[in-house]
C-alpha cells in the first residue's frame, strides 16, 4: 500500500459519481532516489495504484487493477516541481467491477489519462 507512505491524501471529494482528491507526494520517499537518481519521477505504475487506493478509501473497499484498456502517461512527475497533485476519477459500479476513467493532473498539466478497470481484492 502506497497510501500514507508515497503519498497522502489532502481532500477527497465525490459528486455525481466523481472523485476528486487532492494529493501530497513524500518527496523524500526512497523510490525516488531509484527512480531515477537526480531526477526524480513518481513511476507510472504507481500512479495506477493510487487510482485503486484513493477508489478504496472513498468506497471502504480494497480494490486491485484487473485491466487497463486506456493509459497514457503524458508528463512526468517530479515530486519536487509538483509535489500536491489531482486525480479527477469518474466511476461506475458493477456487480463484478468498478470502471474508472479520469485524469491526474496539477493546474493545466496531465500527467496521466485512464480507463482503469478494479476488482475486489480478497485477503487470502
Amino acid at each position: 500500500m502506497l497510501l500514507n507512505n508515497l503519498y497522502r491524501i489532502q481532500s477527497l471529494s465525490e459528486s455525481d459519481n466523481q472523485i476528486q482528491a487532492t494529493i501530497e507526494l513524500v518527496a523524500d520517499h526512497a523510490i525516488f532516489s531509484g527512480h531515477f537518481p537526480g531526477q526524480p519521477v513518481l513511476p507510472g505504475v504507481c500512479m495506477m495504484e493510487m487510482v485503486a487506493e484513493v477508489m478504496g478509501v472513498y468506497l471502504k473497499s480494497s480494490f486491485r487493477i484487473s485491466g487497463g484498456p486506456l493509459i497514457k502517461f503524458l508528463r512526468m512527475i517530479d515530486p519536487r516541481i509538483n509535489p500536491l497533485i489531482h486525480l479527477e476519477i469518474k466511476y461506475h459500479l458493477s456487480s463484478h467491477s468498478t470502471i474508472t476513467n479520469g485524469r491526474i493532473f496539477s493546474g493545466s498539466d496531465v500527467f496521466m489519462k485512464f480507463q482503469l478497470s478494479l476488482v475486489p481484492e480478497f485477503a487470502i
